[in-house]
């Protein structure tokens, strides 16, 4: 994390100042760039007033600034979040078009403000176009549909290189489009009527993306294909928002947090959990193969050339604690003690008279390494194996406990479930569909000389399928919390990933954010266990921002010791960072 500046401080504190004036809200402030409302990060506001693009080239600063505080002013936001959609697409769609109707509705007297904006929405329109955001139809439209509506409340064209590139996706959807836009000009002083407005857009946009996702099969390229259009605007709906940030905010009582939480945990449901399986994985291989594995691994990680006692006494630094000072009695100098003052008179020679303040450590800390068996982990599995057994390795050495867990699913595309919910007519909102498989390679009783056979089994590939996350993190943190009865004792979970959920019968089912808000949920209750971290390694992208803590993962570093160098590094850092605060 980079340090910041006094400069930068003093132009947050600007920012701040200026969106304070215009929006009327004392409680308003930037802080690291990120916008705080009474205390509590602010994320789900329309992506062209994203603080990052402050400092873009192609942004007018002024206008993000203006539209936060013509936002804050002029929409309520506690109707606005009670009818925001759920959905990546939905939302995004909600909220931009309430920004336009605000941004619209500037008044007479804050004519500069409404210029200051038009310019921005413009330039972030044109800066989308420009970086291809408009190759995949689901870009395309989403453009179209803003440029729309933001000419027809606005009463002024768009640039004419932008009405040239939507003009054919306009003229398809004008028949319906047509009469919600009139609608939504004479409705944008009622922000709830515009808002029911806003939703029959949100349904057109989402029938014809529903269309266009029938004619493609794979959902893997379905979410490949979303990932070159839409998502390269930066949006976090408000629904994960909630979860992710407003459940960690101070401002809430913990009371609230958990309850919260608790119901939205609720909203997770499975259709049929009788297929699923939780097994040592290396009893799942025969023992002449396991044999082959354990050799391929000892060959990987033999020609390392890996320090093991510098990293040893390193992990050993990082995860020791200080035990409180006591007396150290019957030492040959320091002070005198006093219940030996009767000996001192009578043999002042005598050495065992004074005692010392000593100091000690211990290691007090729990580690699960909780491993993404998914199919997009499986050409990085010899490295991973060799990673894991190392790092287990060096912890065992330093005298701490480890396990060893994994996850994916017994079958492809939803297995037994899924067959049996097509039997059964498939019924709306059905749930988890396929067979969950929760795999131990290493215990917290065995050592790691005793495990290396079990940590082995992550080179067989037949057990990497797809991935349900969020049950996973839920099952290695129960099993990381019940593991010792001290509730002195720290406990660390550590996730190696590299994306989302995927379970293709379950996304088809139930939509594209199922898994994924699932798991935001269950990293959000994680983060509500007592003496508990939670990293992530090798997170993508669009997780990355859920995660409190991350390990670094570069897929270029062939030498498993500079992974383990930066992996203590950024550990110490953060334990670093808790004794300084």
């Amino acid at each position: 994390m980079q340090t910041q500046t006094h400069q930068d401080f003093e132009q947050q504190q600007q920012y701040g100042a200026m969106i304070r004036s215009l929006s009327r809200e004392k409680s308003v402030q930037i802080r690291d760039w990120q916008l705080f409302h009474n205390s509590v990060p602010l994320e789900s506001i329309a992506p062209h007033l994203n603080l990052e693009n402050l400092k873009a080239s192609w942004a007018y600063p002024r206008g993000i600034l203006d539209g936060i505080g013509l936002r804050m002013r002029n929409s309520d936001a506690s109707l606005h979040a009670s009818l925001a959609p759920e959905g990546m697409i939905e939302s995004l769609i909600f909220e931009v078009l309430e920004q336009i109707r605000v941004e619209s509705n500037c008044t007479e007297e804050l004519k500069g403000c409404r210029q200051n904006t038009q310019i921005q929405f413009i330039a972030w329109m044109q800066q989308f176009i420009a970086s291809d955001g408009v190759e995949g139809s689901i870009g395309l439209l989403l453009v179209t549909i803003f440029s729309t509506v933001w000419m027809k409340l606005n009463s002024q064209p768009v640039p004419q290189l932008m009405q040239d590139i939507v003009e054919a996706t306009r003229a398809g959807i004008a028949e319906s489009m047509g009469p919600i836009l009139a609608k939504l000009k004479v409705n944008r002083n009622d922000q709830e009527a515009y808002a029911q407005i806003a939703y029959e857009i949100i349904k057109l946009a989402s029938g014809l993306i529903a269309d266009e996702y029938r004619n493609n099969p794979s959902i893997r390229t379905k979410r490949k294909n979303q990932s070159a259009t839409h998502l390269k605007i930066k949006w976090v709906p408000p629904h994960a928002e909630k979860i992710a940030v407003d459940l960690k905010s101070p401002a809430n009582h913990s009371n609230e947090q958990h309850y919260l939480l608790k119901k939205s945990l609720e909203k997770y449901h499975i259709y049929n959990s009788s297929y699923d399986t939780e097994d040592e994985a290396k009893k799942k291989i025969r023992s002449a193969q396991l044999a082959i594995y354990q050799d391929e691994l000892n060959h990987e990680i033999a020609k390392q050339n890996i320090p093991w006692a510098k990293l040893i006494r390193i992990y050993q630094q990082i995860f020791s604690s200080q035990l409180p000072r006591r007396w150290q009695t019957t030492e040959a100098e320091g002070l005198l003690d006093r219940r030996y003052l009767t000996r001192a008179a009578t043999s002042p020679l005598q050495s065992p008279l004074y005692k010392q303040l000593a100091t000690s450590s211990k290691i007090n800390t729990r580690i699960t390494l909780l491993i993404d068996c998914s199919g997009s982990m499986k050409e990085q599995r010899v490295k991973i194996a060799s990673c894991v057994d190392s790092l287990v390795r060096i912890l065992d050495q330093a005298g701490i406990k480890t396990e060893v867990l994994g996850y994916s699913t017994s079958a492809w595309q939803g297995g037994r479930p899924f067959k049996e919910w097509c039997k059964n007519g498939q019924p709306p909102n059905p749930g988890r569909l396929n067979e969950r498989a929760h795999w131990i390679f290493k215990d917290f009783d065995t050592s790691w000389r005793r495990s290396r056979a079990g940590i082995a089994a992550l080179l067989r590939p037949e057990i990497y399928a797809e991935s349900v996350d969020g049950e996973a993190l839920i099952w290695a943190t129960e099993r990381l919390q019940n593991s010792s009865d001290n509730q002195y004792v720290h406990k660390t979970l550590i996730l190696f990933s590299d994306g989302c959920p995927m379970d293709r019968a379950t996304i088809e089912a139930n939509g594209e954010e199922f898994l994924k808000n699932h798991l935001l949920q269950a990293i959000a209750w994680c983060e509500q266990q007592p003496n508990l971290q939670l990293w992530g390694c090798g997170i993508g992208e669009e997780l990355r921002p859920y995660f409190p803590n991350l390990l670094s993962w570069d897929h270029e570093i062939q030498n498993l010791s500079e992974n383990l160098v930066n992996w203590a590094k950024e550990l110490k850092n953060i334990k670093t960072k808790q004794l300084t605060h």
